[in-house]
């Protein structure tokens, strides 16, 4: 078997009734399979999904300075300031304070601190838009889906939506508050999300081809 497959993480689950592969948050490939299932059959299975893990898996990059990074629709550069003890965000450079090392922790809890106030205030216009209600706002680090809806109405991001085009992240927010109306995939769904952004289909192909810019930090 060769490096991808050597490197997988084989995980059992007595619920699981079909073999699963997924990426963890750290890009690594992740194979659930039945309790009862031979792992050496998983495996061979799993090498039959080489183009599947060569596509989605990758190597997580940190920020760094003088690094240029996109929130929304605004292109910052990373600056670093080792004297300076707060962090800036001006129009085009953001200056992260304190010690190098914990660089890539700043500019993270920076970006999360900017996406959650974002939530705060789109959230509750699409919900009313929608004449529903939510529960809770929060913020995740998942590789594999961009956000969640529980059915007592929490609504799960990943923080690193922050990092994609306005158009995407808005159509993300829809998406999400459209499943306290609809807890599934439907045509009524869909036409929910189209009353609150036009930019679905533009949205789901940018995710699909450019998903993995997102894979930082």
């Amino acid at each position: 078997m060769d490096f991808e497959i050597n490197r997988i993480q084989v995980r059992k689950n007595n619920r699981a009734k079909n073999l699963r592969l997924a990426v963890d948050k750290h890009g690594r490939p992740v194979l659930t399979i039945p309790f009862l299932c031979p792992k050496w059959y998983a495996l061979r299975w799993a090498e039959k999904q080489k183009g599947w893990i060569e596509k989605n898996t990758f190597t997580p990059n940190n920020f760094a300075p003088e690094q240029n990074i996109s929130i929304g629709d605004k292109i910052y550069k990373l600056k670093h300031n080792p004297q300076q003890k707060n962090n800036i965000v001006g129009k085009t450079e953001i200056i992260i304070g304190g010690d190098l090392c914990f660089f890539n922790r700043r500019v993270r809890d920076l970006i999360k601190k900017e996406f959650l106030s974002l939530l705060q205030k789109q959230v509750p216009l699409y919900a009313h838009k929608l004449g529903v209600k939510y529960h809770r706002i929060t913020l995740r680090d998942t590789s594999s889906r961009w956000g969640s809806c529980s059915a007592r109405g929490n609504l799960n991001f990943c923080w690193r939506i922050a990092l994609a085009p306005e158009f995407v992240i808005h159509y993300l927010i829809a998406h999400e508050v459209s499943h306290l109306k609809y807890m599934n995939h439907s045509a009524s769904f869909w036409k929910t999300v189209a009353t609150l952004t036009p930019d679905t289909t533009r949205a789901k192909n940018w995710l699909k081809h450019h998903a993995r810019q997102l894979q930082i930090g």
